[in-house]
Order: structure tokens, then C-alpha cells, then sequence
């Protein structure tokens, strides 16, 4: 099972550079937490969190004291991930003030891990997902198997198309056309892990109109194609091969 970890910082002010296969989530106690990766130059004071991408290289250091949660990669979502880590120094407003608390005693009392922190991470991310979920994002999440044109996205964002293109890219950090691939993608990822349906009828299912358009973006986004990725999945994710074998004898 995916745990999430902890980690309290209590470093002196230096900066330090290293890079890892997780994602950080960080939140300051007290002083200024500085991390800078990629574009990025941020200084996190109380009252904000800050999120550093998987596998990036970062130069960080701390004057005072910070709650780091270490996000395994597969916990969060590829669209959802372009958006985070360009909306990365986030204020905590009243809504999420208890539950940053709740994850702070959590932290402190299991000592790095607790299977709580899995679900309060969950619950976390969605709230971060949702205070940043413009119009056009929440039509392509709702409606990424139909054929979604750039100017029904445009609309809802009362601009004209070619205005929307770049709006859109500043506001999220990828093109519409590249969110409704990634969006795509993790749909087909469940449905891939999860049942034994044919790759076409997976690409039918998010949106592409053959499986060779289908396998191509896959590989675009993942490195691998679909069928490499349910072979994958259904050897490392728990209980994925029953719930698949489970499938294949109903349908027989």
C-alpha cells in the first residue's frame, strides 16, 4: 500500500540541493522555508504551504522550523500535478487551517508514518485541486470523452480563442490540448488497472476515436503504452489481478 511520510525540519540557514522520486509538500512552523526548482523561487511563511514537484532538482533551506509530507508520484494525478507545481506557494485560508493543524498532529504523533496521513493527504489534495479549478478545467474533467473544441473552452472563459490559448497555458502551465491528453490518460489508467476491456474499447471510452491515437498519446505522456501499463499495474498494485480475474469470469 502507498504510504505517506513525514519529516520535521530544524536546519540551519543554509541551502542545501538534491532531488528524489517523491513530492514534497511543505509547510512552515515558524521562519521562511526557500525552495527553488525549475522557474520557481519561493519563500513559504506560516500561514502557506508549498508543492515541489517528483524527480526535480531543488535547492531549499529553512531559518526556522517545517512539516515536509513525502507524496509517492503515483498518488497524484498527471493533469492534476501540471497545476500544482505551477500554482506552488498556496495560502492556507480558513477552510484548510484545521486540517493543516489535524495533519501536523498526525505527523507528530506516529513519528513519520501513519496510514491517517494517506487520507488526510487525499482529502488535502482535493481541496488544492478544487480552489484552482477554473471553468474550462472543470468541463474538460466532466467531459473528456466527447470531442471538446477550443472555442466551447474559450466560452466559458468569456475570451476569444487565440486570447484563451496563452490565458490558459499562464494559468495552468500546459495548452487545453495537452490538459484533455493528461486528463484522458489518467482516466484510461484506472480503466487499464482495473478491468480487462480491449484497448479500443479503453480508447473509446476517454475519448479517441481508434487505439492507434490512443497508444500514441499513452506513450506521449507515460513512456510505455497501454498494455505494458496494465501489465505493470496488475503486477504491483494490490488486489488489481483479482479484481481483474473477477471480471473475466463474470463476463464468461
Amino acid at each position: 500500500m502507498t504510504v505517506i511520510s513525514s519529516f520535521h525540519y530544524d536546519l540551519p540557514d543554509e541551502t542545501r540541493i538534491h532531488s528524489h522520486p517523491h513530492a514534497h509538500i511543505i509547510i512552515p512552523l515558524n521562519g521562511i522555508f526557500h525552495v527553488k526548482f525549475e522557474q520557481h523561487d519561493n519563500y513559504i511563511m506560516t500561514g502557506q504551504l508549498g508543492f515541489v514537484p517528483p524527480a526535480v532538482v531543488h535547492e531549499y533551506s529553512c531559518d526556522g522550523q517545517a512539516l515536509t509530507l513525502n507524496i509517492p508520484p503515483e498518488m497524484i494525478k498527471a493533469a492534476d500535478l501540471v497545476f500544482l507545481t505551477e500554482k506552488s506557494l498556496i495560502d492556507i485560508d480558513d477552510n484548510l487551517e484545521p486540517l493543516i493543524a489535524l495533519i501536523h498532529k498526525e505527523s507528530t504523533a506516529s513519528k513519520g508514518k501513519n496510514e491517517s496521513l494517506r487520507y488526510l493527504f487525499y482529502y488535502l489534495y482535493d481541496k488544492l485541486v478544487e480552489q484552482g479549478r477554473i471553468p474550462s478545467l472543470a468541463y474538460i474533467e466532466e467531459n473528456y470523452a466527447s470531442d471538446i473544441s477550443m472555442k466551447e473552452l474559450a466560452e466559458l472563459e468569456n475570451y476569444n480563442i487565440s486570447y484563451f490559448t496563452e490565458w490558459f497555458k499562464k494559468k495552468v502551465g500546459c495548452l487545453p490540448s495537452e490538459y484533455l491528453r493528461m486528463v484522458r490518460i489518467d482516466k484510461a489508467k484506472e480503466i487499464l488497472a482495473t478491468t480487462k476491456y480491449r484497448i479500443i474499447d479503453v480508447a473509446m471510452q476517454v475519448g479517441y476515436v481508434n487505439s492507434s491515437s490512443f497508444t500514441r498519446a499513452f506513450r506521449e505522456v507515460e513512456g510505455i503504452t497501454p498494455n505494458q501499463y496494465r501489465k505493470k499495474a496488475k503486477d504491483t498494485i494490490p488486489g488489481v489481478s483479482g479484481i481483474i480475474n473477477k471480471e473475466t469470469k463474470e463476463k464468461e
